[in-house]
């Protein structure tokens, strides 16, 4: 078996190196590129995340890999998610190096800098089209698409995963690769402790959830720029990532580093491994949270495409810990935004009792309790 994975894993490499240009070839058999960072490193790092992640294919043969059983098209393309930051265009030279499927690049120009956005979406379908890869591009005016209440980062993320999604849907994609890194993973998990989410915010970011997976979570900010720098790869600078009124760039521009630099120095690796060891008790929430869910079985006229509703009396005969479990998993059901625990608290106590109550949830829901039922439903169209 041993020598069958090695055989893998050296026509994997052989594979992927005849990909590149002639003059690519010769830098890397010059060693021109530091050995982290060349294709042969980076070749061992990749089929390991394939192989787990289950998107390597063809006539490399593997007998220890399952087809994750939510991936709608087991031989299906794969959708890249690419804004033209350093992120998602080590993530799109990534897979078109070692990736023999399909690829399609997703790219949502958000109508929110003007002429330079624009460029950004040019930028990228250009650099596609030099690697022989389509791209589809989306234009959309976020800030005027939001509904009541959604902050700009809440709303874009909605608006950019609705978009990936469908995307991945019309060609029947094996699922859609975003570009979380390992800093990514260590801002979440802070982000969410700050924001009192509970377990479910303190894993950070799941490897895979649905259509969407993240090859790249073991893998640092500067890592993916210096296969960049060293491959002559330019990259797009996001103005607004600077911009610290936003919540995760004040964390990543000013909060991390300041962590790093005065409290220590490993704040990162430590952050991502708290997340790491949480993902157990976090499954086992859910596991617990989805029984209980499905205990209180959806009924009546309200169980509608735009309302979902819980038996009130069995919510109220449990915990109020319970409750909270029932309504983080109705939320999750639904793809709503996650409460914190302090509002999750809020609306277990109003399920407690028998009185009539509106709860706004956000985002265009609001739970209404009447005496027999919790419903969720929208507030608008």
């Amino acid at each position: 078996m041993r020598s069958l994975e090695d055989a893998n894993r050296r026509e994997f490499y052989r594979r992927a190196l005849a990909r590149l240009s002639e003059e690519e070839r010769e830098r890397e058999r010059s060693r021109a590129i530091p050995f982290a960072v060349s294709l042969s490193a980076l070749s061992s790092l990749f089929f390991e995340v394939g192989r787990r992640q289950g998107w390597i294919e063809g006539a490399i043969n593997r007998t220890d890999v399952q087809t994750p059983p939510d991936q709608p098209n087991p031989k299906g393309a794969i959708v890249l998610a690419v804004s033209g930051g350093s992120d998602s265009m080590a993530l799109l030279w990534l897979f078109r190096t070692f990736c023999e499927r399909r690829l399609i690049v997703a790219h949502l120009e958000h109508g929110m800098r003007g002429e330079t956005s624009l460029e950004d979406a040019r930028y990228v379908e250009r650099m596609a089209a030099g690697w022989g890869i389509g791209s589809v591009v989306l234009h959309v005016d976020v800030p005027g698409s939001l509904r009541q209440g959604e902050s700009l980062e809440s709303g874009g993320r909605r608006i950019r995963h609705a978009f990936l999604e469908s995307v991945a849907e019309k060609h029947g994609a094996f699922g859609v690769a975003l570009a979380h890194n390992r800093e990514d993973v260590a801002e979440t998990v802070l982000f969410n402790l700050l924001r009192g989410t509970g377990v479910r915010g303190a894993v950070g970011i799941p490897e895979r959830r649905g259509v969407f997976f993240r090859p790249l979570l073991a893998c640092s900010r500067e890592f993916l720029r210096s296969i960049l720098r060293h491959r002559g790869i330019e990259w797009r600078e996001d103005c607004t990532n600077k911009d610290s009124r936003f919540t995760r760039n004040f964390i990543r521009n000013e909060l991390m580093p300041l962590m790093v630099d005065r409290v220590n120095g490993r704040a990162v690796d430590h952050l991502v491994a708290f997340g790491e060891e949480m993902r157990y008790y976090r499954e086992e929430e859910e596991r617990r949270a989805a029984a209980l869910t499905d205990s209180s079985t959806p009924s009546g006229p309200e169980d509608a495409p735009d309302s979902w509703a819980i038996d009130r009396d069995r919510a109220r005969a449990l915990s109020p810990f319970e409750r909270t479990l029932i309504i983080r998993e109705s939320g999750r059901r639904r793809g709503l935004s996650t409460l914190s625990r302090r509002r999750a608290m809020e609306l277990a106590r109003l399920m407690e009792g028998t009185e009539e109550f509106e709860f706004q949830w956000g985002g265009g829901v609001s739970v209404r309790g009447d005496r027999n039922r919790v419903i969720w439903k929208k507030t608008e169209n």
